[in-house]
C-alpha cells in the first residue's frame, strides 16, 4: 500500500457544490477540518523477513497544502507471537515480542525507511529476526502521538504450489513476444480462507516490499472453488528466459476483504462514481489500515 493522497470527506460535499452551481440561489456549504487519520501497513509472514515490517503514516486535513501523508517516526511497535487455546482465548508469549524500529537494513531504499519499523535483528543478527510461524496468531501493538492502536492478524497453514508454468504466448501493444504464467494448486476443502498473488521478475527486481511486486487475488467466493484443482493463469506478460519468483499467499477473510476494498478504492473514479468504503482491521480511534498475515508458499520459474 503505497502512501496516497488521502480522500477526505468532503470530496462529496464538492460534487454536490457542481451540481447546484447552475442554480439561481447561491448555497454557501461550511467544509469542516477532517480528523487525520494514523494510516498503518503492517505484514507478517512465513518465508521473506525482511518483509515483515510496519509502515505508519498520518493523513492531512483537506485544507493542508499537501494532501500527502506524512510519516510517522518515533512510534512505539511491537509484535507478539501467540497460540489458540481450546477455550478460544490466544495466549500470548511475552518472551517473544519482537521491539521494530526505523532500522537501516540492507537492500531497503533510503525513501523506504521514514516511518517505515523493522526487526533490528535483520541488522545484528538476520537469521534470529522475525518470523511467522503458520498457525500462530500475532499481536500488532502501536503506540504514537499519545493514543494506542492494536490488531490481530492469524497465519493459516500454507497452500502448496505444485507447479508454475509457462505458455499462452501472444504478441503485446509493443509488438514485443510474450508469454504468460499459470499457477497449479489444490483449494483447501475447509472453507475460510482465500489466495492472493505476488510475484518478482525483470520489470520490478529492483523494487522493494509487497507494495513494489506485482499482485493479483483469486476471487472472494472460497466455495465455488473448495476442494478442488485450480490452474490459474495471470494475465501478465512476460519475456522469454525471464526468471520469475512467485509467492502464493494463503490469508484469512478479513485481510482478503480488506485489500479487495483498497483495490476498488484506488481504482475508484472519483466523486460521480459508486462510493466505497476501506476496510480496516486496525483498533484505536482515527485509524485505519490492515495487519496482514501471509502464509507464503514459493516457486521459480524460467519463462521459456
Amino acid at each position: 500500500m503505497k502512501r496516497k493522497k488521502s480522500i477526505p470527506t468532503g470530496i462529496t460535499v464538492m460534487a454536490a457544490i457542481l451540481l447546484l452551481a447552475s442554480c439561481e440561489k447561491d448555497i454557501d456549504i461550511e467544509l469542516k477540518p477532517s480528523n487525520p487519520q494514523l494510516i498503518v501497513e503492517a505484514y507478517i509472514n512465513n518465508l521473506l523477513p525482511e518483509y515483515n515490517y510496519v509502515v505508519l503514516s498520518r493523513s492531512q486535513d483537506f485544507f493542508a497544502p499537501n494532501f500527502e501523508s506524512l510519516p510517522v517516526q518515533g512510534a512505539t511497535v511491537t509484535i507478539t507471537e501467540g497460540a489458540l487455546q481450546p477455550g478460544g482465548t490466544i495466549a500470548w508469549n511475552a518472551a517473544s515480542k519482537t521491539i521494530m524500529s526505523e532500522a537501516n537494513v540492507p537492500g531497503v531504499p533510503a525513501n523506504f525507511r521514514n516511518g517505515v519499523y523493522f526487526d533490528p535483528r535483520l541488522v545484528t543478527s538476520p537469521g534470529q529476526s522475525l518470523r511467522g510461524q503458520p498457525g500462530k496468531h500475532y499481536l500488532l501493538e502501536i503506540e504514537a502521538g499519545g493514543k494506542q492502536y492494536s490488531a490481530i492478524t492469524h497465519l493459516l497453514p500454507p497452500l502448496p504450489v505444485d507447479s508454475v508454468t509457462s505458455g499462452f504466448p501472444f504478441t503485446d501493444d509493443d509488438g514485443l513476444a510474450k508469454l504468460r504464467i499459470t499457477n497449479h494448486y489444490k483449494d483447501p476443502d475447509t472453507l475460510g480462507n482465500r489466495q492472493m498473488y505476488y510475484w518478482r521478475f525483470r520489470d520490478n527486481r529492483s523494487n522493494f516490499g509487497w507494495g513494489g511486486l506485482n499482485r493479483s487475488r483469486a476471487p472472494g467466493r472460497d466455495d465455488l472453488v473448495n476442494g478442488e484443482y485450480i490452474r490459474l493463469t495471470h494475465p501478465q506478460g512476460f519475456a522469454t528466459g525471464d526468471t520469475v519468483n512467485y509467492f502464493m499467499a494463503s490469508v484469512t477473510v478479513d485481510i482478503w476483504n480488506f485489500w479487495d476494498s483498497f483495490n476498488k478504492v484506488r481504482d475508484n473514479d472519483g466523486p460521480f462514481s459508486t462510493p466505497v468504503s476501506l476496510g480496516n482491521t486496525i483498533r484505536g480511534t482515527d485509524v485505519l489500515g490492515c495487519f496482514s498475515g501471509l502464509s507464503l508458499s514459493s516457486k521459480t520459474v524460467v519463462v521459456r
